[in-house]
């Protein structure tokens, strides 16, 4: 907004509060309220306030600046405007010399500008180190230039190892993509071998499982065993009157698994292994050796009765299987 649309009234007013340079909030707050009662945009003038701040600071930091003077580029002290020669260090300060440091600056961004675009990194970082010798040599003593220095040689070393480091990443890809068949290959193989590895791992768990369960089954398998035992031992001698009793009551006395057993199929090798509970087996082993001397003794009197109403000859059979 131009001054000439502004009414001279509140120009006025503004050109008061503005005398110190400094606009407080209660300050704009009078100059909002009063440009409202004449009929104007509230938003337009906090705008036009807002640049006349800046306007002044902008001339308060020029004057400032006039006064301090400019900076010695050999060793960064303050010279006076109109001085030719550092107070500090004694050195000519000429445009040619200030124009110089800059060049090396600028020469420094260009090399680091195409190191990190991964142009000729030996060639960049050697100019790098060049122009940072030159300017250590001619402007070492600035403090400014120091840290720049510092800040310059530091961002070279990150950019090396990391162009480098993008290099040899790049260099791996393309010898991947140039034999991606192999490896290709390779993964498949790995994949197959970890599948394997992962599928006999299952079955080993598994037979690890039952086996931790046939550990608790020991006492039930004990006590099955001991009361199927003395049930047989109960049993009265087998005779030709009492043969068919006998047998019945001996064809009662079954042997109830107490562990189950496992089928494991290698989907590999097409072999199927069985895991069962070797206590129980050997318990039953026992148990059923001595059931079938019972029955043999039933089968040999069954074979000397000539009795027509005998009982079926199979079920001596089934007195061998314990079904």
């Amino acid at each position: 907004m131009e001054n000439f649309l502004i009414p001279e009234e509140l120009q006025a007013l503004i050109n008061q509060y503005l005398t110190d340079g400094v606009l407080t909030d209660k300050e704009r707050a009078v100059i909002l309220r009063k440009a409202e009662g004449m009929g104007l945009d509230r938003d337009e003038i906090d705008l036009y306030l807002d640049a006349e701040v800046q306007k002044i600071d902008q001339e308060t930091d020029a004057a400032m600046r006039r006064q301090k003077g400019k900076q010695c580029p050999y060793c960064g002290g303050s010279v006076p405007q109109l001085t030719e020669k550092c107070p500090h260090c004694g050195e000519s300060i000429t445009a040619e010399v200030s124009n110089e440091l800059q060049e090396i600056f600028n020469n420094l961004e260009d090399a680091l500008i195409d190191m990190k675009a991964g142009k000729d990194i030996s060639r960049n970082k050697a100019n790098v180190a060049r122009y940072v010798r030159k300017a250590k040599m001619y402007f070492g003593n600035n403090p400014k230039v120091q840290k720049l220095l510092s800040e310059i040689e530091t961002e070279t070393i990150e950019t090396e190892n990391r162009v480098k480091a993008d290099a040899r990443r790049n260099a791996l890809l393309q010898f991947i993509i140039r034999n991606k068949k192999y490896f290709i290959g390779l993964i498949i193989v790995l994949f197959a071998f970890f599948y394997i590895q992962s599928y006999m791992g299952k079955a080993d768990r598994v037979r690890q499982e039952y086996e931790q369960q046939y550990e608790i089954d020991k006492p039930k398998i004990d006590e099955q065993f001991e009361t199927l035992c003395k049930k047989i031992e109960e049993l009265d001698a087998p005779n030709k009157s009492n043969y068919k009793e006998m047998t019945n009551k001996l064809l009662k006395i079954v042997w109830v698994d107490v562990s189950k057993n496992e089928r494991i199929s290698n989907k590999f090798t097409g072999e199927t292994t069985y895991i069962e509970n070797e206590y129980e087996q050997t318990k039953k082993e026992i148990y059923v050796k001595m059931k079938r001397a019972y029955a043999e003794q039933l089968e040999d009197i069954y074979n000397s009765v000539g009795d027509e109403n005998k009982p079926d000859e199979l079920r001596y059979k089934n007195l061998y299987l314990d079904k």
